[in-house]
């Protein structure tokens, strides 16, 4: 019976200690997991500036950005991690914890209105958020030694302030105006790539929320790095898009600054008379457009063109029209090059050089069709490349794919003329 009371003693001993033993190791789990973290995100970070550094399509001012946004992520992580290793330890001077803290809560909005800033927003937000973060600073350097903000007891555990609540303020409208402004930064791209843009956002947001609830788990610097990263994807990202956008828009200036010479060369010499006799119709200021145009308006242009060739040779040239459709949108300079075509190497191929041109429309399922035909004397297909695919028609070829999708066929046989067809 002794044994067994002094067994029931020891077991009773035992299960009054384990709530406390739980305790510790818990603490030291979650120390362990914390630690973990701050490793990680310090060497992801670090692995992000190198990115950026070795960046070539990102500018310097945005590169500044970069970095100082991964600076203030590690320095806040670190006082934070500094702040829980810290806390309860009595072999420390206060002082030491009630300055770590005193960081935490200066670099953690500073960390959060730089990872905002990356999205370049307009200046008066941006001035109301440096107000905010400077006068948050000079609150904590000021509490710091009252304990205004961050209370140390006797056994060096800290606890919320009396004027705790005017950071959570601080904290609170820095996420208000981290979710104004990617919703405004967002309304710069196309719908479907919003979503992306939201995610980053909705995951800070949840990574701050989620440390601020009664389970305390440290997630809001694991959620500001890794919306760090994605933003940093999402930059590079769409400036690839935006810089591809840019050198096609170039590719297409160039094809057209190609064109206009061939084309006006070739009517300079009966220019002089339709300026005379009406100047209005010869200015042709489409020409310079990089946008689409009306087909009406590029038909126009075309009449202008064969007007200056039938008075340059006559009875020679005739041309029909059989347009059943004009009400759609067109890249400049698209048909009058085949046109162009048509007489150059089609009808003034012809032993007599007399011929007709014919330039047709028809709506499709799903599209319009532009037919340009001429009864000259066609050619074999290995002519195709030098004969036909000139620069004209290679330009309109691929400006039609490159603005609209569209296509261009050639059907042509010896002795029976060419037909051009534009499918948009």
């Amino acid at each position: 019976m002794r044994v067994l009371r002094m067994y029931v003693g020891q077991v009773g001993a035992w299960k009054m200690l384990q709530p406390y033993r739980w305790n510790l190791r818990g603490e030291e789990d979650m120390l362990s997991y914390y630690t973990s973290v701050l490793i990680l995100c310090g060497i992801t970070l670090v692995a992000m500036g190198i990115l950026v550094h070795e960046n070539g399509r990102i500018s310097n001012e945005d590169k500044r950005r970069m970095y100082l946004t991964y600076a203030l992520v590690v320095v806040s992580a670190f006082a934070e991690w500094c702040g829980v290793q810290l806390d309860g330890r009595a072999d420390m001077p206060v002082w030491i914890i009630k300055a770590v803290k005193c960081a935490d809560y200066i670099f953690t909005p500073m960390s959060g209105v730089a990872l905002v800033l990356q999205i370049r927003f307009n200046s008066p937000p941006k001035i109301i958020m440096y107000v905010v973060v400077i006068a948050n600073t000079m609150l904590q350097l000021v509490s710091a030694p009252f304990g205004w903000m961050v209370v140390v007891d006797a056994q060096n555990h800290y606890s919320h302030g009396p004027l705790y609540p005017l950071y959570l303020g601080v904290c609170l409208s820095m996420i208000v105006f981290l979710i104004l402004q990617f919703i405004l930064y967002g309304k710069n791209f196309k719908r479907q790539n919003r979503i992306s843009l939201y995610t980053i956002m909705f995951l800070v947001v949840a990574g701050i929320a989620m440390q601020e609830l009664p389970s305390g788990n440290r997630t809001s610097y694991m959620g500001m790095t890794i919306g760090a990263v994605l933003m940093f994807i999402h930059y590079t990202e769409f400036a690839h898009l935006d810089t591809d956008e840019k050198m096609s828009e170039q590719r297409i200036q160039l094809m057209l600054s190609q064109i206009k010479p061939h084309f006006m060369y070739n009517v300079l010499g009966s220019i002089e008379a339709l300026c005379e006799r009406d100047p209005k119709a010869a200015n042709m200021n489409s020409l310079s457009s990089k946008n689409l145009i009306l087909f009406e308006k590029e038909l126009l242009h075309t009449k202008l063109y064969l007007g200056l060739e039938m008075m340059r040779f006559g009875d020679a040239l005739t041309v029909e029209y059989d347009i059943t459709a004009q009400d759609f949108f067109i890249p400049p300079l698209t048909l009058e090059p085949i046109v162009e075509n048509a007489v150059k190497h089609g009808i003034r191929r012809n032993e007599d050089g007399r011929g007709t041109v014919r330039i047709a429309t028809r709506k499709r399922e799903g599209g319009y069709e532009i037919l340009v035909s001429d009864n000259g004397p066609g050619f074999y297909p290995p002519e195709t490349t030098e004969e036909t695919e000139h620069i004209g028609i290679r330009n309109v070829r691929e400006r039609l794919e490159r603005i609209c999708g569209g296509s261009l066929n050639i059907d042509s046989k010896e002795g029976a003329g060419t037909t051009v067809t534009i499918h948009l």
